[in-house]
């Protein structure tokens, strides 16, 4: 049984998974109470699955990016867990959950995070089989600079490309992606970009399946630069 944990923003997550699938999860908005709620969570997640610490086989976690305490928090207990139970630690990025959601669909997928003051930490990743891969680097960026990178696609007629946005896709992003790229875009909806846990779960189960896992001691949380790429208003 592996034991995913997602606090890498106020949507925090957390589910346990088996070869069988997602067997619990959680999901719930925290104001910046990582510390007091996680665990007590944790507990509850195992409860409602009759399971116990003794059970767990792996730890998956969201290694950003994400918000500076809410990644440390999340890290922090995966690493006490993985070294009090001896087992394999799994990070994986949090963006690569969010867009690994969406595997369902085959448009070019935008994956956001909210990360304050009108700015999102984004990537881009294509589906290919049914399996999602990242394509660009992660960016940090307002809402016209994710369309500046969306712009770059352009076809030779210059029409933006057909792409699928998900994640912390709020409505000032979403007017503005409408506005700008009209019906060449798919915005995912409210309750399917609610980030879970079974996600990143599924991905740090592949790789715990493949013999992975990361260093306890070097494993660390991924956060973006504190500058702003700012897109261009007029473009």
């Amino acid at each position: 049984m592996l034991l995913a944990l997602d606090t890498a923003t106020r949507r925090a997550s957390i589910a346990l998974y088996t070869a069988d699938g997602v067997q619990a999860e959680l999901t719930w908005r925290t104001r910046e109470n990582h510390t007091v709620e996680l665990m007590a969570q944790i507990v509850r997640l195992l409860d409602l699955s009759r399971a116990t610490k003794e059970d767990l086989r792996a730890i998956g976690v969201a290694r950003g990016p994400g918000s500076f305490t809410g990644l440390r928090v999340g890290m922090s207990v995966a690493k006490g867990l993985a070294y009090a139970r001896q087992i394999p630690l799994l990070g994986i990025p949090t963006l690569d959950a969010v867009a690994h959601a969406h595997a369902h669909q085959s448009l070019p997928i935008w994956a956001a995070l909210a990360a304050g003051r009108g700015r999102y930490s984004v990537a881009q990743y294509a589906v290919k089989r049914g399996a999602v891969k990242r394509v660009s680097d992660y960016a940090l960026v307002d809402a016209a600079g994710l369309i500046d990178l969306v712009a770059r696609e352009k076809d030779a007629e210059g029409k933006l490309p057909r792409a699928y946005f998900c994640g912390d896709v709020d409505a000032a992003l979403a007017r503005v992606l409408t506005e700008r790229c009209g019906a060449r875009i798919v915005i995912a909806s409210p309750a399917a970009n609610a980030r879970r846990a079974g996600a990143l779960a599924e991905l740090a189960w592949a790789r715990f399946q493949r013999g992975e896992s990361d260093d306890p001691k070097s494993l660390a949380p991924m956060y973006m630069p504190h500058e702003s790429v700012e897109g261009k208003r007029d473009a």
